[in-house]
């Protein structure tokens, strides 16, 4: 089964299965945006977190690999009357040109090693210079839990990991934290994330 066949089984419902509102630490440390100023949402599902990206102000694209999570956040979109560029496409492989966003915000998109060094190298070089990279993902401590995320150990973060990946960035926020999730039917209760803010230089 391919990765879109996989997510598209999942999405193949009305109810919005991560729920409408955004991430909370997305949300807690997204600033306003300037003028023109533009935002990358990768993996982002069924729009919730580029749609909260539009509501502060944010050119927005957002894009998954699953068409019906695409349809479902440009309805998302309409819904709240917001602006949303939804795509379908791989975030491992994304049809941007460098430079392109001055904010990228992704929430708890796992892969495989050698994949999540693509889905990061992708991101970094997206990212223009002086731009804002959010990231929260589940560590390890996650595998007990029932909240979500996969139960194999090689696609978590970690606070080490992302320390060194984003090692020429200036890293403001990074911490290994347990708290409440309530996104959904999916994303509830007790979780182990690790969340980072950290600005590319300019």
């Amino acid at each position: 089964m391919s990765a879109s066949e996989f997510w598209n089984q999942k999405y193949q419902t009305d109810e919005y299965i991560f729920g409408k509102a955004p991430n909370e630490f997305i949300k807690a440390v997204t600033p306003p945006a300037a003028a023109q100023e533009t935002a990358y949402a990768p993996a982002d599902g069924e729009g919730r977190n580029g749609v909260f990206l539009a509501r502060m102000g944010y050119q927005v694209t957002s894009s998954d690999i699953a068409d019906l999570a695409v349809a479902k956040a440009r309805a998302l979109a309409a819904e709240e009357k917001l602006s949303l560029n939804a795509l379908v496409a791989d975030c491992l492989n994304p049809p941007f040109a460098d430079n392109s966003f001055d904010l990228i915000a992704v929430c708890f998109m796992h892969f495989h090693p050698e994949d999540s060094l693509l889905f990061m190298a992708a991101n970094k070089r997206l990212l223009k210079p002086g731009g804002l990279f959010i990231l929260e993902g589940y560590t390890r401590d996650q595998i007990a839990l029932t909240s979500g995320g996969p139960k194999n150990p090689d696609m978590m973060f970690s606070a080490e990991g992302l320390s060194q990946t984003f090692a020429d960035y200036d890293i403001q926020l990074l911490q290994e934290v347990r708290r409440y999730l309530n996104e959904g039917p999916r994303h509830q209760g007790e979780a182990a994330t690790v969340q980072l803010l950290a600005r590319k230089p300019s």
